[in-house]
């Protein structure tokens, strides 16, 4: 399992991608769009798994990639589809030969609880984990769901099981540490020992197959602790 300082997440050949997110239309995310691109393996398609919305926005989603010379691919909205759905071949088809997997959307209980113990997140760990090296691309909601929990929404500090892919931290995307530090730090003493992962609009932590954890973006990781409410 890689680790770096407090860090451990799953072993595999591709990278996880936490994307603090932004706005796509106004060009927020192109500078970590451009690095995803420039190491992902674009003889592959894409999917794109969103939490909820519209199909079309999906699309326009996956637009903003091809627009920086990424692939096309498939679009899955999760929130109301029956999750006998996420066994259907034509879904596994389609992770199976995907090269990068968005996981977005602002609802990361939706996300966490839809792909949890179902062949579709079993297709994603297999390709992430070989050498077919399936980059995946957690972004806003995404980011989140991929922790080990899950942060409460608002003034809210109940957390909940994420996907656990980033065994070892609480990720709040959209982060601002004014605002959002004493937040994360009360929902961390639920969970002595985790770290919480601050990520900014534009930015993007990316950790890589051989210990790699790198800063995308303009801006900066916040890593936060509960003993001695340290930040670095």
């Amino acid at each position: 399992m890689p680790q770096r300082g407090p860090l451990q997440w799953v072993d595999g050949e591709g990278w996880l991608i936490l994307s603090g997110g932004g706005d796509w239309q106004r060009g927020e995310t192109d500078a970590v769009t451009a690095h995803i691109l420039s190491i992902a393996n674009l003889d592959r398609p894409m999917v794109v798994l969103l939490s909820e919305g519209e199909r079309e926005r999906g699309y326009e989603l996956l637009e903003s990639y091809t627009r920086l010379g990424g692939p096309g691919g498939e679009v899955v909205i999760l929130e109301g589809m029956p999750r006998q759905r996420l066994n259907e071949p034509r879904l596994l088809t389609a992770l199976a030969e995907a090269g990068i997997l968005h996981l977005g959307g602002v609802q990361p209980w939706i996300l966490a609880r839809s792909l949890r113990n179902t062949p579709a997140l079993a297709q994603i760990l297999k390709g992430y984990g070989t050498l077919q090296g399936l980059l995946i691309v957690g972004a806003e909601g995404g980011a989140a769901a991929l922790g080990a929990w899950i942060a409460g929404s608002g003034q809210e500090t109940t957390t909940a099981p994420g996907l656990g892919l980033v065994r070892s931290a609480i990720i709040a995307p959209q982060f601002t540490t004014t605002e959002e530090a004493p937040a994360l730090r009360a929902q961390l003493q639920q969970h002595p020992g985790f770290v919480g992962l601050g990520i900014p609009r534009g930015v993007a932590l990316a950790l890589g197959p051989q210990g790699q954890v790198e800063t995308w973006g303009e801006g900066a990781v916040t890593a936060v602790v509960y003993e001695e409410a340290a930040e670095s």
